[in-house]
């Protein structure tokens, strides 16, 4: 069926519409005059003709829907809702329930767009193209964004004209689907499409600060006003599912941003590369607090989380924990001083702990002490303590830190920039005291490459210590230093970006972790 076709049908309907209101006018006009067997005549004559419209309504949509698949357009279904509303319009009531209309203006958005005579077939038009829109957008709850309104007019002021109406309403009314927004504190969020979405949201939200080990869960507060509201939502993409709302609610933005770790990466490296601090990724990755142990193939995050909703979790906790032991001290002539000898090998005592933890978003905030039991005593450790004076030039094999007024440290001992790193860097401003971290023989004191200016010292128990960036060496050769004693002041000489001491620690011939020592 091609499109002059289609308005042949469509002007046929019109004057169906047109001949059964003539007819239903003759009708009313007989009834008033009480002469039956007329009005028995228009009454059947109304009847057929409503039939005739129905059925060549009925058969253009065959006609309809088969030349639209033969022309593989995927507007059948709309076209039908338009028509359909055409015929309901057209028809107004079934021919069984007659009863005298009123004219109604029909208006979209303040606006007039026509005039139908049946108020009940406009609002089966709106739901059939309502129908049409929540298959359109997959959705189970839709509406038009505009106002579709009805009034009562004077017959004299116009003419109805359905067809128009019907098709003015498919064409101007947009549909948007319903969904429920998150409103946190009273401010919308992020959207789900389900109140079962919304559920699971929150119940993700609680679930995801819970403790796995051995704990008692006493409450799970949100401590912000969560809620969800129904609300029209004009752009689909805007609608998350429930996991990814759960995650955007807990990190405070959809965007992750994470680091797989390789081989070499420490987290002043992995800071620098990525303009942030190991301070702040320490606060990104709780579980970093007190180590700087990194493996390859570890993920770390990159952005500190903000969660927009604060989840206040208590719970009760057993845990196992050590007991310190006392170390008492005895003094020994047969040994020098600074060196030591465990004459008994303390050990840990063993108590088990009930604590109550509050965690605000998984960071602890209060912890109580419920009760305590003693499950083993600890025993204490006694150690013999030298008093022998030390030779000159002969370390004890304790150190201390070698930089007057302590200074931070910047680069910790191991993987560095693709190399190895086999020292400690201490920060600290040029001109600082650098002290022998034990008594020893000097063996470099001077230029050395990237060192810079270096001061080693042999501290002739199979130790060796460097100390290397400085401004100035205080020692020279051969010197024999004692323990703390001032041998250089502090620089960025050599490979050096500022200034600072770096130290390095030679056990036996091998590097070893300076910080294990100090």
């Amino acid at each position: 069926m091609d499109s002059e076709q289609v308005e042949k049908f469509l002007q046929s309907l019109r004057k169906q519409a047109k001949d059964l209101a003539v007819h239903w006018k003759k009708y009313r006009m007989k009834q008033g005059q009480r002469v039956y067997q007329d009005t028995a005549i228009y009454r059947d004559r109304f009847k057929n003709k409503l039939s005739q419209a129905k059925a060549k309504a009925t058969a253009y949509f065959a006609r309809s829907k088969h030349w639209l698949l033969a022309h593989k357009r995927a507007s059948f279904m709309t076209l039908a809702a338009v028509l359909t509303c055409g015929v309901i319009l057209a028809t107004g009531v079934d021919a069984g329930q007659i009863q005298e209309t009123t004219l109604y203006a029909v208006y979209v958005d303040g606006e007039k767009i026509g005039y139908v005579e049946n108020q009940e077939a406009v609002y089966t038009c709106l739901e059939s193209l309502q129908t049409e829109a929540a298959r359109a957008l997959n959705a189970a709850e839709v509406a038009p964004k505009q106002v579709v309104e009805l009034v009562a007019a004077e017959k004299t002021e116009a003419e109805a004209d359905d067809d128009a109406v019907a098709a003015l309403l498919a064409e101007r009314l947009e549909f948007a689907r319903y969904a429920y927004t998150i409103m946190v504190n009273n401010r919308p969020t992020l959207t789900v499409a389900t109140l079962e979405d919304y559920e699971a949201v929150i119940e993700s939200l609680k679930n995801a600060y819970i403790s796995d080990d051995n704990t008692s869960v006493q409450s799970v507060v949100l401590k912000d006003r969560v809620e969800a509201r129904l609300t029209l939502i004009d752009n689909p993409n805007k609608i998350y599912s429930a996991e990814k709302a759960a995650e955007i609610l807990q990190t405070g933005t959809d965007k992750r941003e994470t680091y797989l770790v390789s081989r070499g990466d420490s987290l002043w490296t992995i800071a620098r590369n990525h303009n942030t601090t190991v301070e702040e990724i320490r606060n990104a990755n709780p579980h970093l607090a007190n180590t700087d142990r990194l493996m390859p193939g570890d993920e770390i995050n990159l952005v500190v989380a903000e969660p927009l909703v604060d989840v206040s979790v208590t719970e009760e906790k057993v845990v196992e924990e050590r007991i310190k032991y006392e170390t008492e001290y005895k003094n020994d002539s047969s040994l020098y001083k600074g060196q030591t000898k465990v004459l008994q090998a303390g050990e840990y005592g063993v108590k088990e702990v009930t604590y109550l933890i509050t965690k605000n978003n998984g960071r602890e905030v209060e912890r109580q002490v419920l009760a305590e039991k003693i499950l083993k005593e600890p025993r204490k450790q006694v150690v013999a303590r030298g008093t022998k004076p030390v030779p000159a030039g002969s370390g004890t094999g304790q150190f201390l830190w070698p930089v007057a007024g302590r200074g931070r440290i910047t680069s910790r001992y191991g993987y560095r920039n693709g190399g190895f790193h086999r020292g400690v860097d201490i920060g600290t401003p040029t001109g600082s005291a650098i002290l022998a971290a034990d008594s020893g023989t000097v063996v470099q004191a001077g230029w050395y490459g990237a060192y810079g200016i270096l001061v080693t010292i042999d501290h002739g128990n199979g130790y060796v210590t460097k100390y290397a960036h400085n401004s100035k060496a205080l020692v020279s050769v051969g010197q024999k230093v004692q323990k703390g004693q001032k041998i250089a002041l502090s620089g960025s000489t050599g490979n050096s970006t500022g200034p600072h001491l770096h130290f390095e620690v030679i056990k036996n011939g091998s590097h070893v972790n300076p910080l294990n020592y100090l």
